[in-house]
């Protein structure tokens, strides 16, 4: 039986032998599955954010950032929490202003950070999420190190180890910027006559930008001129001349001029202890005698728009602060010699023969207006003020001096009319301006509560509105900054806009817009058009930074080198560094070439009225 079972076994393995070979089997009929990619760096995460849970004692409000996922430094370092902390840190050691409204700064995890404030406000604001720029503490972690521990121990920071840190701080020289941008300085190629910012392939945005250099041409507008005339320059921020703008025109139809408010302009400043001019009604007709629109043509060609509110601030953001109801009511001041004559014989006010008006007293009115001597557009501005009034009948003469006085001039109240900065707004909040006009602030400019001889104009706080309504301008001011909600803030807004429209203590002239120059066609494609709502943005939310940042600006196709060329007066060689606390640093170049370096958490874009995450993952204010 057992041989049988055997010899079955061995004839079954030779048939098999012999069979042909089994046919295949199918092969599937999908893809295989492909493996799955990492995330981009600084990729969004998607992540919804909680409050802090415990919050220091002082603390009004909390401003929370939370960023990106996988963000890298340039040496390959992350970027974390960690170097913001750092960052603040330093800034505590240095005695900077912004701790004056800071209770602490903590970073719950590697992407998360607290700010917690005990003075909340628009500068602290802007500060926290869009200029203030972090350092990295892979380059500067030693003195970040030291400062959080002088910080911990509350030291003494007028103290000698203090300044020894401080010293060692500003005496660091790296061999090479540290960022975090799509772009860095090529060390290599930084000469007198320019340097070149070269892709940072691991940088914020850096896949979507197309550019892979950015030269920068040494120079102001004298320099950029040639190189605009031989087609070497696509864009640059440097003032140009209505001269300059018309041989760059005619160079060729592939240059556009770029506007947008520079959100400052000049304003004819009245002094309250001269009389009659602390009298709205002669204001007033100063501005009815004045044509701005003339004005602003003669001082600065193009970049000059003529205000239309006279509230205090910019037109651009009136909109954004004032209900339509509360923007019909303004009174624009449209050039009318009529009504000028008509306020001017109400007061009793009345013309002579020699055609000057002299005022219910029988004084003639003759005044003198002085100006910064070095402030081009201004000196226009003003001698084109005294020839419009003085044909009114009114005699200005206009007395130029040195602009290193001007604070000193403006505390003391040394003038009748005084051409000065009317208006600025360094961040998107009428209290920029309001601080700067109505108040002492940083211009001196009025201060009613001051000592004998350090008043400027001496205007009154105790006021009216155009309806009537009393209010205080300093506390109405400090009301109108007071904590983050914007919208509690806006009624105080609009008492000082409708007080300042009615009395205009200070006759704005004209806003300064940009001039600048792009080359559409050589090697930049792109452009969002001239009339697009992005460029109702000032510089410090620059529009070109954030066309360029976003990928919207591409290589033309002719444009093998994949360049971008721009200007500026940077710091050269042998003086220019690469430590961002040396005041002597080549990485901050203006708002547009730094951003390139270090992309802001946020812009303030004007037309949404807030600001809006860029290089932040969120932002919030709790």
């Amino acid at each position: 039986m057992k041989k049988i079972l055997a010899l079955t076994i061995l004839l079954a393995i030779a048939l098999a032998a012999c069979a042909p070979a089994a046919t295949p089997a199918p092969a599937p009929t999908t893809a295989a599955l492909k493996a799955t990619l990492p995330p981009p760096p600084c990729s969004s995460t998607g992540q919804t954010v909680a409050p802090a849970a415990s919050v220091p004692e002082g603390t009004k409000a909390t401003i929370t950032i939370a960023l990106r996922a996988d963000c890298k430094w340039s040496d390959g370092s992350a970027f974390t929490t960690k170097d913001i902390v750092g960052s603040y840190d330093i800034r505590w050691l240095q005695s900077s202003g912004t701790w004056n409204s800071l209770v602490d700064v903590v970073a719950r995890n590697a992407q998360v950070v607290d700010f917690f404030v005990k003075t909340p406000g628009p500068a602290i604001l802007d500060t926290i999420v869009r200029s203030e720029i972090t350092r990295p503490y892979a380059q500067y972690g030693k003195w970040m190190d030291a400062a959080a521990d002088f910080r911990k121990k509350n030291a003494d920071r007028k103290s000698d180890d203090v300044k020894k840190v401080l010293d060692e701080l500003a005496a660091f020289r790296p061999a090479n910027a540290v960022v975090y941008g799509p772009y860095n300085v090529d060390a290599k190629q930084l000469t007198e006559a320019q340097f070149t910012l070269v892709k940072n392939a691991g940088g914020f945005n850096a896949d979507k930008i197309d550019f892979d250099k950015v030269v920068v041409y040494w120079g102001d507008t004298l320099q950029d001129m040639p190189l605009y005339l031989s087609g070497d320059m696509d864009y640059s921020s440097n003032a140009y001349s209505p001269a300059n703008l018309a041989a760059i025109r005619a160079a060729g139809n592939q240059y556009v001029v770029l506007g947008g408010p520079a959100t400052n302009g000049p304003g004819i400043y009245f002094n309250n202890d001269v009389y009659p001019l602390n009298k709205k009604e002669v204001r007033q007709a100063f501005a009815y005698a004045i044509n701005r629109v003339e004005n602003a043509q003669v001082a600065f060609g193009e970049a000059g728009k003529p205000i239309k509110y006279e509230v205090g601030f910019t037109d651009v953001s009136v909109p954004v602060w004032l209900t339509p109801a509360q923007i019909a009511k303004l009174n624009t001041y449209d050039y009318d010699p009529k009504k000028a004559e008509s306020l001017l014989t109400g007061l009793n006010f009345k013309k002579g023969s020699d055609g000057i008006w002299t005022d219910d007293k029988g004084k003639p009115m003759a005044y003198e207006l002085i100006v910064p001597a070095d402030f081009t557009e201004y000196l226009a501005s003003s001698e084109n003020v005294a020839q419009q009034l003085t044909k009114f009948g009114i005699k200005v003469t206009v007395k130029p001096y040195q602009s290193s006085e001007r604070n000193n001039v403006h505390k003391a109240g040394k003038y009748q009319l005084s051409m000065d900065i009317g208006f600025r707004f360094t961040y998107f909040h009428p209290f920029v301006s309001y601080d700067y006009n109505l108040r002492p602030g940083i211009g001196f400019k009025n201060d009613p509560e001051g000592a004998e001889g350090a008043r400027g104009m001496n205007l009154p706080y105790a006021q009216k509105t155009a309806d009537g309504k009393a209010i205080n301008i300093k506390e109405s001011v400090d009301k109108l900054a007071d904590g983050f909600d914007v919208e509690a803030q806006k009624p105080y807004v609009a008492d000082v806009a409708s007080f300042f429209n009615d009395s205009l203590p200070v006759l704005e002239m004209f806003e300064r817009y940009l001039t600048d120059p792009i080359d559409t066609k050589t090697r930049v494609t792109g452009w969002l058009p001239v009339d697009d709502k992005i460029y109702k943005n000032n510089q410090n939310n620059s529009p070109v930074a954030r066309q360029f940042l976003s990928g919207q600006l591409k290589p033309s196709a002719t444009n093998k080198t994949k360049q971008f060329n721009t200007s500026y007066p940077y710091t050269q060689p042998p003086k220019a560094n690469f430590n961002f606390y040396s005041a002597d640093n080549i990485m901050q170049n203006g708002a547009v070439l730094t951003n390139f370096l270090y992309p802001p958490f946020t812009y303030y874009d004007v037309n949404e009225g807030k600001y809006v995450p860029f290089f932040a993952e969120s932002w919030s204010i709790k």
